[in-house]
């Protein structure tokens, strides 16, 4: 290399520089500048409220003189002790119970009425639109307008309630039977339906017959999220099944649902979701009642911190709220897994 090659070297180095810094910082900031509002819109309306959640769930506090983190000098720090009474309460392990139901019976039902359901949609060869949208239509409606419906129907005079009028009808109005541990009684829907003795504990069906018009609104989602899964089955699969002489069942099976697991994952999840946060409906139907049979974890958070306005009762119902958000965030985790796994 002769000496005005060395020379120039540096210098068209030196001529480049400044330029391909300024592009290299443009490319690394812009992606934040489009990630930027979105973190903003998340850290303001998520992130805060859940730390914020978190922490006054460490002390002692009441509606009448809420927590703020601006004012240090009226705080009643109590540790841990807001989630170890909420632990040992029995209202909480009841409310816990029916929740547990709520996580059982709703996400069943709704994949046992949603799917059959998507599947004559999808078999349908007239009028499958109409179909899709008169089973979709109690989904335009909130779980409250729902819930106040169902109440007209379960109402317990002949005279006013649907299912009491058919019962009045086949000669079973305020029928009582008793299958061994099972106990029935027809025509008390939401007060006294019957009861299933397991020894340690009682089960209620008061929880089944606020379940059903939440199924009744809901299964429309397991519909259109079904029938959207139903599309992309490969048509070759359903060809060469047939071909081999298996039959309705079969197909449906070993082909339809091993196609749709995504799907199933999604409408399982979503369920479990909606079933641990209900309140609404419960609100509206039972308000918790007959004696808390129907009192699920939401509503006893709402009793807490609403209810006993003059009672330092917001941090344990804060502490509810977050052992509810941890258990979300668990069941969650193979709704988030099967997201990934289909990315990938």
């Amino acid at each position: 290399m002769t000496t005005t090659e060395k020379v120039a070297a540096p210098t068209l180095k030196a001529a480049r520089t400044p330029g391909t810094r300024r592009r290299q910082g443009r490319a690394k900031i812009t992606p934040y500048l489009f990630v930027g509002p979105i973190l903003l819109v998340f850290a303001g309306f998520y992130l805060w409220p859940a730390l914020s959640t978190i922490a006054s769930s460490l002390f002692t506090w009441g509606m009448l003189n809420p927590w703020e983190l601006g004012a240090p000098s009226e705080w009643d720090y109590v540790g841990l002790s807001n989630y170890s009474s909420t632990l040992s309460s029995a209202d909480f392990w009841n409310a816990a119970l029916n929740s547990a139901i709520w996580l059982i019976v709703f996400p069943v039902l709704v994949l046992a009425v949603s799917f059959p359901l998507a599947l004559l949609v999808w078999n349908a060869r007239r009028g499958s639109g109409i179909f899709r949208s008169i089973f979709i239509l109690p989904m335009t409606i909130s779980l409250s307008a729902a819930g106040i419906i169902w109440s007209f129907i379960y109402n317990p005079d002949p005279n006013k309630g649907v299912l009491n009028a058919l019962l009045r009808v086949v000669g079973l109005e305020d029928a009582s039977f008793t299958f061994g541990p099972l106990e029935v009684h027809a025509g008390q829907w939401l007060s006294n339906p019957g009861i299933l003795h397991l020894g340690m504990a009682d089960v209620r069906f008061a929880n089944l017959f606020v379940i059903i018009p939440a199924v009744w609104a809901f299964a429309g989602f397991g519909v259109i999220t079904f029938t959207a899964g139903l599309t992309s089955v490969p048509s070759e699969l359903l060809d060469a099944a047939r071909v081999d002489g298996a039959k309705q069942s079969q197909l449906v099976r070993h082909v339809v649902i091993p196609s749709l697991r995504p799907s199933i994952v999604v409408v399982a999840v979503v369920s479990v979701i909606f079933a641990l946060r209900t309140f609404d409906i419960v609100l509206v139907t039972t308000a918790g009642g007959p004696a808390k049979d129907t009192e699920v974890l939401a509503m006893l958070l709402w009793r807490q911190v609403f209810q006993y306005l003059d009672t330092p009762q917001g941090g344990l119902a804060a502490a509810i709220a977050v052992l509810m958000s941890v258990f979300m965030i668990i069941i969650s985790l193979p709704y988030i897994r099967a997201t990934l796994k289909e990315q990938q």
